[in-house]
């Protein structure tokens, strides 16, 4: 995944926000364009991570903890994608999953799903300030409109995530050595 990925990163951004953007207006009338553009960056996330030889079986699992906050967007916006031959599907877990390739812990989700994802090759999504300090691998940031991310390489290198050095790129802001 990681390595089979040609052009710059400002294509990387272009894609994510055309994404963002290009979400048809049925599937978004009720949800916020913060929750439109997470859903896109989800999805992009997913071509720049590389998993384990153990985990790369099947479709890719996209679980998003408790609650529900993309409503269908994100259902639609991975809807008969697949990257490297492998189909991407997305649902709600109410409990810790194992077959969970990435995991969206919404803010007020309990911090059961995050501490069940330790010692899994699961990359962890979050939204909360504290999130990359509570072991999560990506976090979400608001800065005024915009919704940037921040990587822990640190929780990546535990998960066995190898995440491309054009995402790292795009973070605002990276913890650990790489």
């Amino acid at each position: 995944m990681a390595g089979s990925h040609s052009g710059s990163d400002v294509r990387v951004a272009a894609v994510i926000l055309a994404l963002a953007i290009g979400i048809g207006p049925a599937a978004t009338q009720d949800i916020s364009l913060e929750y439109r553009v997470k859903a896109a960056y989800l999805y992009n996330f997913v071509k720049f991570v590389q998993w384990p030889q153990d985990a790369r079986g099947g479709p890719v699992n996209i679980c998003i903890a408790g609650r529900n906050p993309f409503g269908t967007v994100l259902a639609e916006t991975i809807n008969e994608e697949s990257i490297d031959g492998r189909m991407l599907t997305s649902r709600v877990i109410l409990e810790p999953e194992p077959d969970c390739h990435v995991l969206f812990v919404p803010e007020g989700a309990s911090g059961a799903y995050l501490r069940a994802a330790r010692g899994t090759s699961t990359l962890t999504v979050g939204e909360t300030d504290n999130f990359l300090d509570e072991g999560g691998v990506i976090t979400f940031v608001k800065e005024g409109r915009n919704v940037r991310f921040a990587i822990s390489t640190e929780a990546a290198d535990q998960a066995k995530l190898r995440v491309s050095s054009r995402l790292l790129q795009l973070a605002i802001n990276t913890r650990g050595k790489r």
